[in-house]
């Protein structure tokens, strides 16, 4: 069984997650790797840590980019995780996470294989169009 949300959450909407702030600010020390940290924060389940740490890198609103991970396709996550430089373990992790949360909507397998053969720089036009229009979607 899988559940799904009405309508997408926003960071209010999300609980507290404390742990985040200070991962996050490990990062930004440069004391944890990027994907080390998102690995952390995918098996804590902490949905806005993520978005907060990948959002800035790809100039994405944080509420953006937690709304991609509860979309009913992972297209749009992939490539936002791809813009951000994660590597496939990262991405896996947040994978995870998300069934974990929300279900699945593809075998793991096949999103594992279309963010590592989805370029870098076709990911970083993909999410300059996010940047402009609102396509990250959820039926009515």
């Amino acid at each position: 069984m899988t559940f799904k949300r009405p309508n997408p959450p926003t960071t209010d909407q999300l609980p507290e997650e404390p742990r985040a702030d200070a991962v996050i600010d490990r990062v930004m020390a440069g004391f944890v790797l990027l994907d080390d940290a998102v690995i952390e924060l995918a098996d804590a389940d902490a949905i806005s840590g993520i978005a907060r740490l990948i959002a800035p890198r790809v100039g994405l609103a944080v509420d953006k980019v937690v709304r991609a991970v509860d979309a009913p396709s992972e297209d749009a996550l992939m490539v936002i995780c791809r813009a951000a430089g994660l590597n496939i373990n990262g991405y896996s992790a947040i994978l995870r996470m998300r069934r974990r949360i929300c279900g699945a909507s593809s075998a793991p397998a096949e999103a594992l294989a279309a963010f590592h053969r989805t370029p870098l720089d076709t990911a970083r036009r993909v999410v300059r169009m996010l940047r402009v229009r609102d396509v990250v979607e959820f039926p009515g």
